[in-house]
């Protein structure tokens, strides 16, 4: 088709025109805009100016992105990264003032204190809402404390007492510039200059005894400041502190004739206060303020909630236990009964927080069950250990089916393993069982086949039997073989044990124990050839091997008449439908 032909353009144009007029009756047909916008009623009109148009909707803001690009503060960083810097490079000049010997050591000091006085002025200069403020504080706040540590460690021009004296005060100003302005950032820094003074000027320019009541009194002024503001910076930064100073404090105690007789029991009050202050408040305050907001039930904890309070559920008494093993070096046996009366302490007060706060509960369920497992290792012998890890597993699957939750289970689960494993290792190796090895050997096998009736999911109930079921052949092996002609018994026994199974099975209609059954049986034939005819006397393999076989041979008749259940006839079909026999 030529485009050119003068027809062939007359005929477009025709197609062109009746679609141009197609559209206008479509528009026409479309109902009116609304009257209401005034928008629309000023573009209508022919007066409509050009100018009075409304300005364009601004683009919607990008939304921030996922991760850990929500939280980002450039101008924040930044600010920080010049803090640090600024603090550097003083550092720097310093160092160099002393290599070239422009500065005695008094304008030296002098120079840091008006560096931190300049800082922290700075500080206070700023709007209280942003951030640079409390960081320049912070700064000046870091400068008087290396100021003090130099004035008095570097070149001895203040004494002890007045550079205590001295961190203590910067301590007072850091809380109360923290208070004043609510600035997590100045408490943590208060809270590590105040506990870290003892370690900052020497431990050994003071006694135990007084570094422990100092360390109370900062503990009780930091936990006070979490319990009123919540801020868990300052609450974390004081129990990683606390710890090692107490027990750096009892590692100190002098020995001998300089010990006083209340030495040691003024820093154990100390490691008391603070397993309260710490351990046990903090605890409190969650349980009053979930009653107190009648929540009811709560959401599930995030990972970062269940590490919080699982980390101050767990870390406190065994950081208490540890350093007063420190102050009065007890033998293991006795540190693990302590342990252990811990453990019941904890388990009390799980019990007492079921109704008023089950996850707080579960927590501190978790704790008692972990000091009873360390208890149980350091107080006991082999036989007495595995006999209570065993019946420590069946409490806790029993406190999980009540309650309990995932975190009982899940210890139940482990602390069964411990005890299952350690009971195989047993059963393979050398030498003859005693009667308390066997009982022992035995409970375990109980609390697991216990277990598997407790335990929710078919998997786990599985894992259970089969452990019961290959633990019960092993101690019936180990129990058995060290008698005169012992692999026999262990082989009837085997069998009979495989004999009961198979009936059961067959009885219930249950598949898979009679597939296990039938494996017994089969391990039994395997014995016979692999261990009973090396061990035993020619007319105990006769007798052995004649008696199974005959055995088997009838039973393997007799189970089908006897023991599998009649099948139930099928009903007549209904008229019309087919037949299934």
């Amino acid at each position: 088709m030529n485009p050119h032909d003068p027809e062939t353009v007359d005929a477009r144009l025709a197609r062109l025109e009746r679609l141009v007029a197609d559209l206008q009756c479509q528009l026409a047909e479309r109902p009116a805009r609304p009257a209401s916008a005034p928008f629309q009623e000023r573009s209508a009109s022919p007066a409509f100016d050009q100018a009075e148009l409304p300005p364009r909707p601004r683009r919607a803001r990008r939304e921030p992105a996922p991760g850990w690009q929500m939280n980002w503060d450039g101008q924040l960083w930044l600010n920080r990264l010049g803090i640090g810097l600024v603090l550097l490079g003083v550092a720097l000049l310093f160092r160099y003032s002393i290599d070239q010997g422009w500065l005695t050591p008094a304008v030296r000091v002098a120079f840091g204190a008006a560096a931190g006085a300049v800082l922290f002025g700075a500080g206070l200069r700023l709007d209280q809402k942003r951030a640079f403020g409390a960081v320049l504080a912070g700064g000046g706040i870091a400068a008087w404390y290396i100021t003090g540590w130099a004035a008095f460690h570097l070149y001895g021009l203040i004494g002890y007492l007045p550079a205590f004296a001295g961190m203590v005060a910067i301590t007072a100003l850091a809380f109360g510039m923290a208070l004043l302005r609510g600035s997590p950032i100045l408490a943590v820094l208060g809270a590590v200059g105040g506990l870290g003074t003892p370690l900052i000027l020497g431990v050994t320019y003071g006694s135990p005894r007084g570094f422990a009541l100092y360390t109370s009194l900062v503990l009780a002024w930091t936990t006070a400041v979490y319990l009123r503001r919540g801020w868990r910076p300052v609450l974390w930064t004081t129990l990683s502190l606390a710890w090692i100073l107490l027990w750096v404090y009892a590692q100190h105690l002098p020995a001998g004739a300089a010990l006083r007789a209340a030495d040691p029991w003024i820093v154990q009050a100390a490691i008391l206060f603070a397993w309260l202050d710490l351990g046990v408040l903090p605890l409190a305050k969650r349980v009053v303020d979930f009653r107190g907001a009648g929540q009811g039930h709560e959401r599930h904890w995030k990972h970062a909630e269940v590490a919080h309070w699982y980390a101050l559920a767990l870390i406190p008494p065994h950081a208490a236990l540890l350093s007063s093993a420190a102050v009065w070096h007890p033998q293991p046996e006795a540190w693990g009964w302590w342990v252990m009366g811990a453990a019941g302490l904890y388990a009390l007060a799980a019990w007492a927080l079921h109704e008023p706060d089950p996850r707080i509960a579960r927590a501190v369920l978790f704790t008692a069950s972990l000091l009873l497992s360390v208890g149980s290792v350091a107080a006991l012998e082999a036989d007495a250990l595995i006999a209570v890890f065993a019946a420590h597993a069946l409490a806790l699957h029993v406190v999980s089916t009540r309650g309990g939750g995932v975190p009982a289970r899940w210890m139940a689960h482990k602390v069964f393993i411990v005890a299952g494993a350690w009971m195989l290792i047993r059963l393979i190796e050398n030498g003859s069982p005693s009667a308390a090895r066997a009982l022992a050997d035995l409970a375990v096998l109980a609390v697991g086949l216990a277990s598997a009736f407790l335990v929710r999911t078919p998997r786990s109930r599985l894992w259970y039997l089969y452990f019961v079921h290959v633990g019960l052949l092993g101690w019936l092996w180990r129990g058995l073989a060290p008698l005169d002609g012992g692999e026999g018994y262990a082989t009837i026994a085997w069998c009979a044990y495989g004999l009961g199974l198979m009936m059961v099975a067959l009885r219930r209609g249950w598949p898979l124990l009679e597939r296990t059954a039938i494996a017994t049986l089969m391990l039994v034939v395997a014995k016979l050839f692999l261990v009973d005819l090396a061990a035993l006397h020619a007319l105990f393999r006769v007798a052995l091997f004649l008696g199974f076989g005959s055995v088997f041979l009838v039973l393997s008749y007799a189970f089908q008449s006897w023991w599998k259940p009649a099948r139930a006839e099928p009903a007549d079909p209904a008229p019309g439908a087919p037949s299934l026999r």
